[in-house]
């Protein structure tokens, strides 16, 4: 399975989950629960990332996107969508995720929980977002293989 994240090129190969979600909480962690975020494709990356940036033209010049092999032997569990609390895509996140994400970060019972993306909401099965937990001991079986530099077209949202 590939798994996909951008950000600053220095932290691609980072995996102790202590960036800005642990910090500031995400939609599937609370505040200091550690936590990376992947997406199961290289569009949905991009997308997630667009709810940061005004434009993609302002995509901080050390942003790569990672590709990252994670074997088929471990373990991804899915959360399925008709077990999401009503609220769970609003903005700011929920208490309801958070609650149910970190209850999952701390149960160990997988590596990564596959959960819908709120800015790709229709995908088919096993497309969303990754949740992996950085203190699995699987956590070592996620090779970062590729690190682009070039993530969107220049002619995206200039109009031309």
């Amino acid at each position: 399975m590939h798994l996909y994240r951008v950000g600053p090129k220095a932290f691609l190969e980072t995996f102790n989950g202590l960036g800005g979600s642990y910090q500031y909480g995400g939609r599937w962690n609370e505040i200091g629960s550690p936590v990376i975020y992947f997406a199961s494709s290289p569009a949905i990356a991009l997308l997630e990332m667009a709810n940061y940036l005004h434009s993609p033209r302002h995509v901080p010049p050390s942003y790569r996107m990672g590709v990252y092999e994670l074997p088929d032997t471990v373990t991804v569990e899915t959360l399925p969508a008709d077990s999401l609390p009503k609220d769970w895509d609003n903005f700011p996140y929920p208490a309801s995720t958070q609650a149910i994400g970190s209850e999952w970060l701390a149960s160990m019972s997988a590596l990564g929980l596959l959960v819908p993306s709120c800015t790709v909401p229709i995908v088919k099965a096993g497309e969303g977002i990754i949740v992996v937990n950085p203190r699995h001991l699987d956590i070592s079986r996620v090779t970062l293989i590729d690190a682009t530099e070039k993530l969107y077209s220049k002619r995206l949202f200039s109009g031309k």
